[in-house]
């Protein structure tokens, strides 16, 4: 993905159409520090929720796992209007999100920037001691594709690191936001 996190960062703070101010004040901290900051991502997660809650949403709730990312919560769905009205305050609020929760994750995730997501999956995997070391990236994948797996995809820390390379999943003892 990058030769370094700091290359990475750099990308990110030279994306001017896709970088916000705000992150870019974030990630040049991060740049200076080695990382972004558990303060600044939760911050930012806090911004968040509370933009959608200014925008009117009864209900934001953010599933936090044991690394410590964040991902929101499935929601109820709406009426079409509803649902066009909430994807755009979404947008809106999540501006502010993107980069600095890439950054995080990536720290947390895939430190050493595989950017085959089923390696760096797997390398989270056994960096946390969640598989033996005989479990493969391949593995993984065709467990994915098949759709049967010899891991406990419900396990809050198996879901941490696929959260922290950007595959969330949802299960029926997951909250879900009432947002209306």
């Amino acid at each position: 993905m990058a030769g370094s996190l700091d290359e990475y960062i750099d990308a990110l703070i030279a994306d001017t159409e896709w970088t916000t101010d705000y992150e870019r004040e974030i990630l040049e901290r991060a740049k200076a520090n080695g990382g972004v900051s558990v303060t600044d991502y939760e911050q930012t997660w806090s911004r968040y929720k509370q933009c959608m809650l200014d925008k009117g949403y009864k209900e934001i709730i953010l599933i936090k796992y044991p690394n410590g990312l964040y991902h929101e919560a499935p929601y109820q769905e709406g009426t079409t209007l509803q649902m066009a009205k909430h994807d755009q305050d979404m947008q809106t609020c999540m501006a502010d999100v993107g980069a600095v929760a890439q950054v995080y994750q990536m720290q947390i995730g895939n430190p050493t920037l595989f950017s085959d997501k089923n390696e760096a999956i797997v390398d989270c995997f056994r960096r946390n001691n969640l598989v033996p070391l005989t479990y493969t990236a391949q593995q993984y994948a065709q467990e994915r594709a098949e759709g049967e797996y010899t891991i406990d995809r419900q396990d809050m820390e198996i879901r941490g690191c696929e959260v922290a390379n950007g595959l969330f999943a949802s299960y029926v003892d997951d909250p879900v936001e009432q947002l209306w």
